[in-house]
């Protein structure tokens, strides 16, 4: 399916909360295509500075962690505010955690902007009806807003690993941002086609979220080594890379 050019009345879709009986239904937001804008060679770091915007979900004791909440949250809420906002967001990028701590189970958009873009999307994120739907249902425990680091201004290599070369740390931004917008393009893609519901109940829309996230990490496990790690590889030249066990995760 060939996409369509995001416009503006795509990015700023209206969700609806209604009541049937006593079954609580929600309008999906299914209409937001996502084409990239282009990239331009570096970004203004004169006004901007790095946010980041956390989602904490609910993950009950003696449970694995679910990330099918994390599709349908880059889908349904962050889809729609970077089509509207990404000319004025020129780095940004999904990050994904759940750890037995003090963070738990989180979904976050890290990404570059002025005060103004970060206000925006703080505050559409505060207003959403969708939000406050699935907060009602049990599966988001909160969302937070926040500026990344000490520094006043921007620095490229400010959310990057310390630990690593300094010309990765200002490189690897745009690196994840990639992998980011494949990765929701990949679930945008999978979801239309797995035929996203119009108006659906939170089980049935939790329910199309899980079928996506199967097909994801299906995708991942057959295709990941040869559409990914090689062509990176390739990228490299095809040179020798050190495996660190440790940094292997599982979650």
């Amino acid at each position: 399916r060939r996409m369509a050019t995001p416009t503006r009345s795509m990015a700023l879709l209206v969700v609806s909360l209604l009541l049937t009986g006593c079954a609580n239904i929600i309008e999906t937001r299914n209409e937001a295509s996502f084409e990239p804008a282009p990239m331009e060679s570096a970004p203004d770091l004169s006004e901007g500075a790095w946010w980041q915007l956390r989602f904490k979900l609910n993950w009950p004791e003696g449970t694995a962690p679910d990330f099918s909440g994390h599709p349908l949250l880059a889908e349904q809420v962050l889809l729609p505010l970077i089509v509207e906002h990404q000319e004025s967001m020129p780095l940004w990028r999904f990050h994904r955690r759940a750890g037995r701590d003090g963070a738990g189970h989180q979904f976050s958009l890290i990404f570059l902007a002025d005060e103004k873009t970060a206000d925006a999307i703080g505050g559409a994120i505060e207003n959403d009806e969708l939000i406050a739907w699935l907060k009602q249902e049990g599966m988001l425990e909160k969302t937070s807003l926040a500026r990344r680091g000490p520094e006043e201004l921007a620095k490229l290599e400010e959310t990057s690993d310390p630990a690593w070369p300094l010309e990765i740390q200002r490189s690897w931004p745009w690196f994840i941002m990639g992998v980011s917008t494949a990765w929701l393009m990949q679930v945008q893609e999978i979801s239309q086609r797995q035929g996203l519901p119009e108006t659906a109940t939170y089980p049935e829309l939790h329910d199309h979220y899980r079928r996506v996230s199967t097909t994801v990490d299906a995708q991942w496990r057959d295709f990941g080594q040869h559409a990914y790690l090689h062509h990176l590889n390739a990228v490299y030249g095809y040179q020798p890379i050190k495996i660190r066990s440790s940094e292997l995760k599982t979650f």
